[in-house]
């Protein structure tokens, strides 16, 4: 009895032994799979791109511009299913490059038009008026590629963007009389109110812009249905404001930020 008592613990201590080692081994397999997937996130996180704006309204528009000319190519030679497959990937490039202009229009556009304002401020405060003038006239430049770029994308300067335009371009006036007069506070006064406007003029151009965009996905749709109904002409002449809309905006986004095409 004894004998087998001794045989039994002996044989629990073995299965236990065994547990303890295979639990140990899994723990290790997890671990080191863990470990691995950090390092391949970690790799990833490395290896990945900053995002810009800028560059992906360029990106989204040259590829919806190639999906849009390959579907009017395929309407062309009344390719209707071929067609219809192309303006579906169109329609999602041009729905990123909407979403890429707002996120343009929320931080780059107009960014450069800051540095320099900045840039004359703490050119006037280091007692440099030459580098102020400098300064402001490039933005006068970067506000005239701005009213251009707006004409190009047919947005109406009307409302509170022709206010807070009107009213930027009056203070960097004034910041030049102020340099000329050399009332360096004064002029120092007329920035600071100049960079209140342009964010002012920032919310007023989102707000034109989602108009804009309204138009352009009201002209996609038609162009989809008139497909999904046979309208072959009908779709060629939606699809062709459509582009004709799409160009304007990515012509008018590069002005807009100061890049000319």
């Amino acid at each position: 009895m004894k004998k087998s008592s001794t045989m039994m613990f002996c044989i629990i201590v073995a299965v236990v032994l065994a547990t303890v080692a295979t639990a140990t081994a899994a723990l290790a397999v997890i671990s080191s799979t863990s470990i691995s997937l950090q390092g391949n996130q970690a790799a990833r996180h490395t290896n990945q791109q900053p995002y810009n704006a800028t560059e992906n309204v360029i990106s989204t528009f040259k590829t919806a511009d190639s999906l849009l000319t390959q579907a009017l190519n395929d309407l062309s030679m009344d390719k209707i299913q071929e067609a219809h497959t192309q303006l579906g990937m169109a329609k999602t490039q041009i729905e990123q490059h909407q979403l890429a202009s707002l996120d343009a229009m929320s931080n780059p556009v107009l960014q450069l038009s800051r540095q320099h304002l900045l840039a004359a401020q703490q050119a006037l405060k280091a007692g440099n008026t030459d580098q102020a003038i400098s300064e402001l006239n490039v933005l006068r430049q970067l506000r005239l590629l701005h009213e251009q770029g707006m004409m190009v994308m047919n947005l109406p300067m009307a409302g509170e963007l022709n206010s807070t335009f009107n009213s930027l371009e009056s203070h960097l006036l004034s910041a030049d009389e102020n340099i000329n007069g050399y009332n360096i506070p004064g002029a120092i006064s007329e920035l600071n109110l100049a960079n209140d406007q342009l964010y002012a003029h920032q919310l007023a151009m989102l707000n034109i812009l989602y108009s804009f965009f309204n138009n352009t996905r009201t002209h996609l749709k038609h162009s989809i249905d008139d497909l999904n109904s046979r309208n072959t002409q009908g779709a060629i002449s939606e699809l062709k404001i459509v582009d004709k809309l799409l160009r304007a905006n990515e012509q008018g986004m590069l002005m807009i930020i100061g890049r000319q095409m």
